[in-house]
This record gives C-alpha cells, structure tokens and sequence, in this order.
C-alpha cells in the first residue's frame, strides 16, 4: 500500500495548494501519540519479511515474525488518538483487516484477478506459501467480503487488490491532511 500512501499524499498536498494558494506546510499541526509504536511495528514486519523470504521459510519463522504485529501498533495508536476523526477510519480500517487475517490463520487472502497481468503466477505463489503475509482466496476463505477483493486494475500504474479495510485506512491518510485543526491553520494562513 506504499504508492497508494504515497499518491493519496501527493494528491492531498495538491489540493491544499489549491485550497490555500501556499504550500506552507508549517501550517499542519499533526500531533499522534504513540507514533513511536508504529515505526517499531514497521520496522519488525520489514524484518519479519525478509527473513521470511531470504533466510528460512518455514512455519517457526512464520510464527516468531510476528507479521501481524502492525495490526496490534494501529490500534493502540488509533485508541491513544481516537479524538482525531481520521483514526476513527484507521481504526474501522484496521479492524476489518483483522477480522480476516485472525480468521484466516493470521494471513490475508487475497483474490486474483484475472485481469491483472502474471495471474496464474500469483496465484501459484500464494498458494505455495510463499508470502508471509497474504495467501490465496478459496473457497473456505472466512470473511471474503473483508479480504482483498477489490482489485486495481490497469491503467491504475500499480494494478493490486486491496481490501475494504484498506481503503478506510488511505481514507483516513487522506484525511490526515484535512483534519479540522489543519482547516482552522489554513483558513488563518488564507486571511494572511
């Protein structure tokens, strides 16, 4: 979800360009408590992964690597924050993602499409195990409708599905730039 991060960012920046006819970023005030919590969650799923993909890949590195962990990281960031209504739509997100990667033996399911290019390789290697994070719909997939089913396809530059948690959470990173204390800084930086 990094380029969607990062394009839900640029667009945002774009239109409090627009909005404002500055880009004065000193006038965001984004406080989060915790933050320290999410980078060190990141920072263990990284490690997690590439031990997982480069070491070993076997089901003792699955378990210890703790993949799951950022899951844990948002929500007590989100509770910490839940004043802030863009960490409700993180918490929504991240609850839903949760819900089907718990009920799923701690993956995330991911339905291939056909339209997506190298389908039927995707498919192989989420099959084989080979990702740590995801695994391949089937039918005995719990909780479909919350796994990643929504699929991005061409000309969208990174064609991908994702999952109806994942868009409450760049929802809420959209948001993260138009949080009502942002507004207010604007509108003052407007009058100036």
């Amino acid at each position: 979800m990094i380029p969607e991060i990062l394009i839900l960012t640029l667009i945002s920046i774009i239109l409090m360009l627009i909005r404002t006819k500055t880009l004065d970023i000193s006038i965001l005030k984004l406080e989060i408590k915790g933050y320290q919590i999410l980078i060190i969650a990141a920072v263990i799923e990284i490690i997690a992964e590439f031990l997982y993909n480069n070491v070993i890949n076997n089901k003792v590195v699955e378990i210890l690597s703790l993949n799951w962990l950022i899951y844990i990281a948002i929500f007590v960031v989100t509770i910490l924050n839940f004043k802030k209504p863009f960490m409700k739509l993180f918490f929504i997100g991240t609850l839903l993602n949760f819900i089907a990667i718990i009920s799923n033996d701690f993956k995330m399911p991911v339905l291939v499409s056909e339209i997506l290019a190298n389908a039927e390789a995707k498919k192989i290697y989420l099959q084989t195990g080979q990702d740590l994070i995801h695994s391949l719909l089937t039918d005995e997939t719990k909780f479909k409708a919350l796994c990643d089913i929504i699929t991005l396809p061409p000309p969208y530059p990174f064609p991908k599905t994702i999952s109806i948690g994942d868009i409450f959470l760049l929802s809420g990173i959209f948001f993260v730039w138009h949080e009502p204390k942002n507004k207010s800084n604007t509108n003052k930086a407007i009058e100036s």
